[in-house]
């Protein structure tokens, strides 16, 4: 990885939908150029019916906003999502995404990846070390520019999650993402080992699923037992970069952890797949000392912090 700093733009704005706009047009030189004819916004929807735990259709108007003042825009944009939902588009009707359709001259699809028929195998690592495969939808790995819109979030297993976690668990087969975790079954999932793992496998499926620009929403954050859950906490930023990595490290330092503490940034920053040292960061906008607001943190989230694999290159450079 290059010496040369990493951008990110923050935003501390009154509304969510102009934090959004003015975090991407801070880094505007470094996104622009990954924008293509098709792009893809990967919205989180944990919940069809859980507004704090889901992306709000705000945060993913302020990116088209910022889309459309682009030299030359996209010619489409895909919203996609494999949304946890009790019927196909429930997430987008709940939500109410299906309105962006007539408010944007752009075209627009609503594309629920559940419905993908075309997917592609690669591996990642059980709690035991084994292997086996995880399912992953050509409509994502094909589309020339992905935009993950996640929402500043803590977790049951990585502290945190955001933009890149949005990207991977949000897209993957539902009946593989259990295996993220290292088990079967939900029954079966046991701390620090599912932390150990769930890392790893989030390393791995990085090299194929990793969004090329990432936006948080962090205007009201989710804290305490996420990722779910009803404990808002309002943070009244958004966060932007060209670098995924970056733009998740300088949020989880505004929620009031340490990124290089956390198993998924440690091993990006030490790989080269991103920056998340915060000394190699210029925070362009706010600057992140002034917003840092210290989430509650999950309750099992001493267990969590214990990620560290004895053996973790063997695992790491596979798949």
């Amino acid at each position: 990885m290059p010496t040369n700093q990493t951008r990110v733009g923050l935003a501390r704005t009154d509304e969510r939908r102009q934090n959004v706009f003015t975090a991407l047009d801070l880094v505007r030189d470094d996104i622009t150029p990954k924008l293509r004819e098709q792009v893809m916004l990967k919205p989180n929807f944990l919940s069809s019916t859980n507004q704090l735990a889901s992306t709000h259709v705000d945060a993913i108007r302020g990116a088209m906003d910022f889309l459309l003042t682009v030299p030359e825009p996209p010619k489409e944009i895909i919203i996609a999502e494999g949304a946890n939902q009790a019927f196909s588009g429930e997430a987008f009707e709940n939500f109410g995404y299906r309105s962006l359709l007539d408010e944007y001259a752009i075209p627009i699809r609503l594309v629920d990846l559940h419905q993908d028929e075309n997917w592609e195998e690669t591996p990642v690592v059980l709690a035991d070390r084994s292997e086996v495969p995880v399912r992953m939808p050509k409509t994502v790995l094909d589309c020339p520019c992905t935009i993950s819109v996640a929402v500043a979030k803590t977790h049951d297993v990585d502290v945190v999650t955001l933009a890149l976690k949005n990207m991977i668990m949000g897209t993957l087969h539902l009946s593989d993402r259990i295996k993220m975790h290292g088990y079967h079954s939900h029954a079966d999932r046991e701390l620090p080992r599912e932390a150990q793992t769930l890392n790893i496998n989030l390393i791995r499926l990085s090299r194929h699923l990793c969004p090329d620009i990432a936006v948080i929403d962090g205007t009201v954050g989710l804290q305490g037992n996420g990722p779910g859950g009803t404990d808002s906490i309002p943070l009244g930023i958004a966060v932007a970069s060209a670098d995924v990595f970056a733009a998740d490290a300088v949020t989880t330092k505004a929620m009031g952890f340490e990124p290089l503490e956390i198993g998924l940034f440690h091993y990006a920053n030490e790989m080269g797949y991103g920056v998340a040292d915060l000394e190699r960061i210029d925070v362009l906008g706010t600057p992140v000392d002034e917003v840092i607001k210290p989430f509650k943190p999950h309750e099992t989230a001493h267990l969590q912090f214990q990620w560290q694999e004895a053996d973790a290159a063997r695992y790491l450079n596979i798949g």
